[in-house]
């Protein structure tokens, strides 16, 4: 039988959501998923946009049967990977410490 949370840990949990630690937390990783989503948004609707308007821009032919459009094909996968490089970084640095230190307080309480 599944243990039900008593109001004492319902309590804990809202006072954990409510702390000022787990807001700054909950800050630092929309402020980069933010950030992430904007750079990664814009350089695909600039792609969208040049194909849409300026088609014969990703025909150019940079080396041999190589062109425009691969190009930019290779350069949003690269994006991908350094975002994702980015994000490892920032929660090894950023949030994994904070998120740490709040877990460390709260179960320390629960002993």
């Amino acid at each position: 039988m599944a243990k039900r949370n008593s109001p004492s840990n319902s309590d804990r949990y809202s006072a954990v959501h409510d702390s000022a630690q787990f807001t700054v937390l909950r800050r630092n990783a929309q402020t980069f998923t933010l950030r992430a989503c904007v750079a990664f948004t814009g350089w695909w609707f600039l792609a969208i946009l040049l194909g849409a308007y300026a088609p014969g821009f990703y025909r150019r032919t940079i080396v041999g049967s190589f062109n425009v459009g691969l190009l930019f094909v290779l350069v949003t996968f690269a994006l991908v990977l350094a975002i994702t490089v980015a994000y490892l970084k920032y929660a090894r640095t950023r949030l994994d410490p904070l998120a740490d230190e709040i877990r460390a307080e709260f179960e320390g309480n629960l002993r």
